[in-house]
């Protein structure tokens, strides 16, 4: 098993455990000071992540590290994997999954595979935690993801590499149904998307969807 079991906290109590786990730390600070944080080169209203501020405030954000041997792509989907069923554990109804997130930190990572493990590990992973109603945000020093409305904008370069889970929500209609993914994956994605979504879009949203799937029908 990768995940570490007694690395498993929450934010409020992940103080305890920085002398074993000190990226935890980095981990929490820049989600406080950045992520959590309004900033005008996102372009939009609000933090640079909308959630963060009430998972902060309500205690719902849970920590966990994994060991690393062989710091590959295909170790960090085996990890991935295993925060799937760490999440929905930690979040068991509809409404905790709604406002909970799951860190995965890597203290043994060498920071050299950092981008590869990660960013690799993203690739092999997305679709089969949109299929679970989850997405999965890469996060490491080196990343390059730019924000969506600011291209110049990187958003995911954080100081220590790590995974972050949570559900899915109406805005990752962004980042389902972009140029890069394929027609087919775009089309999967979106089908997931309905299924986990639908009964919270209103009528137009929905055949905006519906419309954007009959498009991508003809792409592939």
């Amino acid at each position: 098993m990768p995940l570490i079991a007694s690395s498993l906290t929450d934010a409020g109590r992940a103080h305890t455990l920085f002398d074993r786990f000190p990226g935890y730390a980095a981990a929490l600070d820049w989600v406080r000071d950045f992520v959590g944080r309004r900033d005008p080169r996102i372009m939009r209203p609000g933090a640079v992540c909308p959630r963060v501020g009430n998972a902060l405030r309500t205690n719902t954000i849970r920590l966990v590290s994994a060991h690393t041997p062989a710091s590959s792509p295909e170790e960090a989907q085996e990890t991935g994997r295993a925060l799937i069923d760490l999440f929905h554990e930690q979040f068991p109804t509809p409404q905790a999954r709604r406002t909970g997130a799951l860190l995965c930190l890597f203290p043994e990572l060498d920071p050299a595979r950092a981008g590869e493990f990660i960013d690799g590990g993203h690739r092999l992973l997305r679709m089969e935690f949109v299929r679970r109603g989850l997405m999965l945000g890469e996060f490491h020093p080196e990343s390059l993801v730019a924000s969506v409305h600011n291209p110049g904008f990187v958003v995911m370069a954080s100081p220590v590499p790590m995974f972050a889970v949570r559900a899915i929500s109406p805005h990752d209609l962004l980042f389902l149904d972009t140029p890069a993914h394929p027609a087919a994956a775009r089309s999967e994605y979106l089908t997931w998307y309905l299924h986990y979504l639908g009964h919270q879009l209103g009528e137009e949203s929905r055949r905006r969807v519906a419309a954007r799937l009959d498009a991508l029908s003809t792409e592939r």
